[in-house]
């Protein structure tokens, strides 16, 4: 098992590069308008433009993302290995709007930090110019519109460019154009919201903001294009119910915990390098440890971890490239509820904590991959407490 934890983040940062089945790019038509820097939109819509700078999508390339970077090198080493020349196909989601696109996924090309329009990741243009989503087996892809026009949801009357309403925008089926589906060559699903999610994707990733969408508008407030998820500890602790509770037993305590999974998918999301697991402390009136419900490995108590981690040729824990199947899936579902009880032989107990804690990455893989990490303050390395709660006697 602690293998699992060493790999089940398994590159997935590069995992849509090991699909060579899948050669296909966005529909961008002949002699369609030029894509525009987002920084040209901050001129009208500066609130949502700063929303965009902090988020991940302004930060999806390798060249604006180490951790990405990091991987995606791995991969190619990997590759090397086995003499064959690895691709780029996460370039479909992770820098859509690069003009040689079809290049880099089918391996002729390499990504390059002088092109802006990689380092720029999901720009405003993109996502804005999506005419309709190209259903498909493996992923999807995006259709472009040629006029350049800027659609959104609720479009104004007026505007210095051109602009159009595309219901995709409205239902948050926009976001499955990426976020819906992936496997590799065998058939695997490497992640699927479109089986683990429901709802609109708007509803919580999209919440309401201070400042108007636009320096034309008379509205106080915009849909955030923050669009936390992960990354964003305020919106890890909306999404579960934690109870917790401490009760009398023979000779100590019992700690009961019940956890709801409040979101409307998996928890942790589809991306597997993701992970989560409980974290049990008590301690005396000296502040002492008397139990905790694992010493250095949450895998020690691998009942309250939530995780998912792949198998293939005969190992557990294989990369996205080599699975052959899903060797782990704790992970919480959409509504479930899961219940832990832990019995502390001990009256000497003053005080309890109880933790949900979420990592981007296992430390272990850290440990084995240095170039994870990032900085010494690399939010990568970090335990995000998604709910902690302590209780005192």
């Amino acid at each position: 098992m602690k293998h699992i934890i060493v790999l089940m983040m398994v590159f997935m940062a590069t995992a849509a590069a090991t699909f060579p089945a899948i050669l296909s790019a966005h529909d961008v038509p002949d002699g369609a308008a030029p894509y525009e820097k987002s920084k040209r939109c901050s001129a009208c819509h500066p609130a949502i433009y700063r929303d965009w700078e902090n988020s991940m999508h302004s930060k999806s390339s390798l060249h604006k993302d180490p951790a990405h970077k990091a991987m995606y090198e791995v991969f190619l080493s990997d590759m090397k290995k086995e003499g064959k020349e690895g691709s780029y196909h996460c370039a479909s989601c992770h820098m859509p709007m690069a003009e040689n696109i079809k290049k880099l996924m089918d391996g002729t090309d390499k990504p390059n930090e002088n092109l802006w329009r990689e380092d720029e990741g999901v720009g405003c243009a993109f996502c804005h110019r999506v005419e309709t989503i190209v259903e498909g087996k493996g992923r999807n892809m995006f259709t472009i519109n040629k006029d350049g026009a800027y659609v959104s949801s609720n479009p104004p009357e007026k505007a210095p460019h051109g602009v159009g309403a595309n219901p995709l925008l409205a239902s948050g089926e926009i976001c499955m154009g990426c976020h819906s589906h992936l496997t590799n060559q065998s058939g695997v699903a490497i992640c699927s919201m479109k089986e683990e999610g429901k709802g609109n994707c708007l509803d919580c990733h999209m919440e309401k903001k201070e400042g108007p969408p636009s320096i034309e508008s008379n509205k106080n407030d915009h849909a955030s294009h923050e669009m936390g998820g992960g990354h964003s500890l305020p919106m890890l602790r909306k999404a579960l119910s934690v109870k917790a509770s401490v009760n009398e037993a023979a000779g100590g305590k019992t700690v009961d915990i019940e956890i709801t999974n409040k979101t409307a998918h998996t928890f942790p999301s589809t991306m597997p390098m993701r992970m989560a697991y409980v974290k049990v402390v008590a301690y005396d009136a000296q502040k002492k440890t008397i139990f905790r419900n694992y010493e250095k490995n949450p895998m020690e108590d691998k009942n309250a971890v939530f995780m998912k981690s792949f198998k293939g040729g005969g190992e557990v824990g294989v990369p996205a490239w080599k699975a052959e199947g899903v060797a782990v899936d704790t992970r919480l579902k959409s509504d479930e509820t899961r219940t832990f009880s832990y019995t502390i032989q001990s009256d000497k107990i003053k005080t309890l904590t109880v933790e949900v804690i979420y990592r981007l990455f296992p430390s272990q893989a850290i440990a084995k991959y240095p170039a994870l990490k990032e900085t010494e303050d690399s939010v990568n390395d970090k335990q995000f407490a998604a709910f902690r709660k302590e209780f005192t006697y």
